[in-house]
């Protein structure tokens, strides 16, 4: 089959290595190299370098003009598929052939620009969804979806190369083959662009919510706390039960308050439960353990 192919990051380059092997791929449309590290060093995409290693045409576009639609357009391809392209595909490119995305949740859950982390921090709507683009936000109808339970403990970036593999293998599933549109049925829930600020931990949250944030907020844009003065990255991060240790017993902890108990750097939370930090960043600092940044932590409390 004679496809177009369009995504920028990691995840699309998986994709993308999966349908060269048994598809035709026309024209590959990606995001334009971007500054990276601390020189700011202009680096192509993943799948721009991928595209350019085995000869395939690269278009580098944060917005498609009419020019680059009409470049679409005498590809004569048959399809396109998206993989985490990061711009919008407009109407008169939808208007030449059908797109299909790759979504990495199960519509209509978690539509918008962070659909795995949100399904990690509420635990539903996980797995991915292949559907074709409409002018709505993730609102097109259904050509195939594939439900997956994710573990609480494993970082997004981890889950997402799986998600991107698993989505493969489903649009390999459906190219060429016959298909049924589906209207997406269910409530809509909606997954926005996470910032900085929506990662800063409240410790008035419970443990276990706490994990799901720290592990679907890894590798970016990463949970964070205030140590006295100082940011400090949470990285890794374990609940130790769903319990009310306070009612237990131990009294008088308030959330954000350090804990060393048996070695361990436990930190209260909200309902009396307690989260072990297991692998921190503090500002400007190299990747450690718990344990070894404790040592030089000399405060009571996280905030």
């Amino acid at each position: 089959m004679k496809l177009i192919f369009a995504g920028t990051p990691k995840a699309g380059r998986i994709v993308l290595e999966k349908l060269i092997k048994s598809h035709e791929i026309s024209l590959v449309i990606t995001r334009p190299d971007a500054p990276t590290g601390r020189k700011r060093e202009l680096v192509a995409s993943d799948v721009a370098q991928f595209a350019q290693k085995h000869g395939l045409p690269v278009l580098k576009t944060n917005k498609l003009t009419s020019e680059q639609i009409e470049q679409i357009r005498v590809c004569d391809a048959e399809l396109a598929v998206v993989v985490a392209f990061g711009a919008i595909i407009p109407r008169p490119a939808l208007d030449i052939l059908p797109w299909w995305n790759l979504h990495f949740s199960i519509l209509p859950k978690w539509r918008g620009a962070s659909p795995l982390q949100h399904s990690l921090i509420y635990q539903e709507g996980q797995g991915v969804t292949v559907f074709e683009l409409d002018d709505g936000l993730d609102t097109g109808p259904i050509v195939s979806s594939k439900e997956i339970k994710l573990p609480v403990d494993a970082p997004a970036g981890e889950l997402l190369v799986s998600l991107a593999a698993l989505g493969g293998d489903l649009l390999l599933e459906n190219l060429g083959a016959k298909y049924q549109l589906t209207p997406q049925r269910g409530e809509a829930t909606h997954a926005p662009r996470i910032n900085r600020a929506d990662v800063r931990i409240d410790f008035n949250l419970s443990a276990a919510e706490l994990q799901r944030r720290v592990y679907a907020f890894n590798p970016e844009p990463m949970s964070w706390c205030k140590a006295e003065h100082l940011d400090l990255r949470i990285l890794a991060a374990k609940a130790l039960g769903d319990v009310d240790w306070d009612a237990l017993g131990n009294h008088g902890a308030i959330p954000g308050q350090l804990l060393l108990e048996s070695s361990k750097v436990i930190v209260a939370c909200g309902g009396g439960t307690r989260l072990e930090l297991l692998e921190v960043q503090p500002a400007g600092g190299k990747r450690m353990s718990a344990k070894e940044w404790v040592r030089g932590f000399k405060g009571a409390r996280l905030d």
